[in-house]
């Protein structure tokens, strides 16, 4: 299953502050995604992710209401809403997303996540929207591995509003 990484970023890599906030994030960012999301149909999430998209407001998550989304979390297990379905694991997102018949998935998620994803080989594809602010700290886009270095090979690049330079890249395991 072909698995796309699609992430906002600051220039110096970070997803959000040392708060967890994306203020400095331009909502294009959003309608970005929920473009790529029409033609994927479905995203998976990391736990902290999907809260605090949740504490944003009803109207992102009602944006989302047609999508199958996937939640990976080790500690919640009953969804309160149709569309989503909790995992444990990356590979376990991926054989959710396949029983749906699915044939590419969307990712979009904190260093954890994307670390995971990445660690275990499942991320063939790289979209960055690199946002035009530099931020003082908070969570880069991975956490750090184990001296691994994991090789890229550019795709494309676009600048879409806002001045956000995107980025495509293809993983090369």
């Amino acid at each position: 299953m072909k698995t796309t990484l699609f992430m906002a970023v600051s220039v110096n890599g970070y997803v959000a502050d040392t708060d967890g906030g994306e203020d400095f994030l331009s909502h294009e960012n959003w309608l970005t995604m929920k473009s790529f999301l029409k033609e994927y149909g479905n995203m998976i999430w990391g736990r902290k992710t999907y809260e605090a998209v949740q504490g944003w407001g009803s109207k992102y998550m009602d944006d989302l209401v047609n999508i199958d989304l996937v939640v990976l979390s080790k500690d919640m297990k009953n969804p309160t809403k149709d569309n989503v379905t909790y995992s444990e694991s990356p590979a376990e997102a991926l054989r959710v997303l396949r029983a749906k018949n699915y044939e590419k998935a969307f990712l979009s998620g904190g260093a954890t996540l994307n670390s995971a994803f990445l660690e275990a080989k499942l991320i063939n594809e790289l979209i960055l929207n690199v946002n035009p602010v530099i931020v003082s700290g908070g969570i880069p886009l991975f956490k750090s591995f184990n001296n691994q270095i994991y090789r890229l090979k550019f795709q494309s690049s676009d600048e879409i509003k806002g001045d956000i330079l995107q980025l495509r890249y293809k993983v090369i395991y």
